[in-house]
């Protein structure tokens, strides 16, 4: 079900309930010249609808946070880059308001790789006033998956640019799409790296995304979230039972 759908007293009533909330994160940055600015966001809602019509009944969709932190596309027009302090304080305060309203579990359900970081901070700060958190990095998480289905992943690659072409072929313009990669020492970090990195805004092979290819991921890694999201039931279920205990 969805936050934003609920009146004060069905929220007041499906709180009794529920006790998850999943909140989509992404980010509005350059994914090349032929995917959509909003592919970050466009992916974790594709993924939310899905998990909705599977277990909508026991987790509550909250609306997404748009606009995350992108050091390495911030050279890049088409990237809005907000500072990873600002991110990581903003996360953390809707977090700490979903569990002063009644929610111990939370999933960051998030679509965008400079967000890591400050998630990760994010996450300790929730768990230390007693927040469950389950942080789902869909490209990284289940990366030896997707090798299955695109051989090449990549920033506006081939799996990001099937998924947002599995929603809607308007998504991607793939006459501009194209195969680039780049041999580098993950350890080094400078200036500008990023037009470096990412040249034309993204890495992949982008021209061998299709529609067919981010359906079979969708299923794949729906199915995979879902076995996480148990595991995060099966920890709050211990909790309280060890709780209940003591």
């Amino acid at each position: 079900m969805y936050l934003m759908d609920l009146n004060a007293s069905k929220f007041n009533e499906v709180k009794q309930k529920v006790n998850t909330i999943l909140l989509p994160i992404g980010m509005m940055e350059t994914h090349g010249p032929h995917a959509t600015l909003g592919t970050d966001v466009w992916i974790p809602r594709e993924f939310v609808k899905r998990l909705d019509k599977i277990i909508g009944e026991k987790v509550i969709m909250a609306p997404e946070v748009a606009y995350g932190h992108s050091w390495a596309l911030a050279p890049h027009s088409g990237t809005f880059d907000i500072s990873s302090e600002a991110f990581s304080n903003y996360v953390y305060e809707i977090g700490k308001e979903f569990y002063r309203n009644g929610f111990n579990n939370l999933i960051l359900f998030n679509g965008h790789g400079g967000n890591i970081p400050s998630l990760a901070i994010v996450t300790e700060k929730l768990a230390d006033i007693g927040v469950n958190t389950l942080t789902i990095n869909w490209w990284m998480d289940y990366r030896e998956d997707i090798l299955t289905i695109t051989s090449k992943p990549g920033h506006g690659g081939e799996d990001e640019t099937s998924l947002v072409l599995a929603i809607d072929e308007k998504l991607a313009d793939l006459s501009l799409a194209g195969d680039f990669s780049i041999e580098y020492n993950r350890k080094l970090k400078y200036k500008d790296m990023g037009k470096v990195l990412y040249k034309d805004g993204y890495m992949g092979d982008a021209a061998s995304a299709t529609a067919e290819k981010g359906e079979a991921l969708y299923e794949l890694l729906t199915n995979l979230i879902l076995e996480d999201v148990k595991d995060l039931w099966d920890l709050s279920a211990s909790k309280l039972l060890s709780k209940g205990e003591s």
